[in-house]
């Protein structure tokens, strides 16, 4: 089943590596110790992804009012980003965030279409075909804190190269996440 722990990691870091909202959470972490941020950061991505891997294992292949649960977690998202574009003069970029790390994680999850399109086809199909529910799990988690991980340490180390200069950094992030969180929601309302 290694195999299975690796496949999974490998389709796990490509979809880690693109861009998206938990990316920019990251961005927006600044100078501070990354540590407890990330740490929480995907632990609230891993509990719906951990959902998802049980629903499937149990045959589960449509949720229930996935649109509401997706477009609550997409408002969630904009605020979170309006704080962070807001707030990116202060000492500390993200205060309001780290605070809720977890929070943010699953709204950045739960508020993104493309993570319910990839995991009701290509998760479901993956799946069925490999019904190894916690070794994918294992790999495909391991997979974002190995890419998160690395990004928050770069951020926080970048942070402190350019000084003033990283507050567009952080406004940059702050706004990319409003934007993803209305994408969202046009997506959602428009699909």
């Amino acid at each position: 089943m290694i195999e299975i722990v690796a496949a999974s990691f490998l389709i796990g870091f490509s979809g880690a590596a693109s861009p998206g909202p938990m990316t920019a959470s990251v961005l927006g972490l600044g100078a501070r110790p990354a540590g407890r941020f990330v740490a929480g950061l995907i632990a609230g991505h891993g509990i719906p992804e951990a959902a998802m891997v049980a629903a499937i294992a149990f045959g589960v292949r449509d949720i229930p009012q996935i649109n509401l649960v997706a477009l609550l977690g997409s408002g969630v998202l904009i605020a979170f980003g309006a704080v962070q574009l807001l707030q990116a003069g202060e000492s500390v970029a993200v205060k309001e965030e780290t605070r809720a790390p977890v929070v943010l994680g699953l709204a950045c999850t739960l508020g993104n279409p493309y993570w319910w399109v990839w995991w009701l086809t290509f998760g479901v199909g993956f799946l069925a075909l490999h019904p190894a529910f916690l070794e994918f799990y294992v790999g495909h988690i391991g997979a974002d804190i190995v890419f998160l991980g690395l990004l928050a340490v770069a951020v926080s180390r970048g942070a402190n190269v350019l000084g003033t200069h990283y507050k567009k950094v952080v406004q940059a992030s702050g706004l990319a996440m409003i934007l993803f969180g209305l994408y969202f929601i046009l997506t959602i309302l428009f699909s």
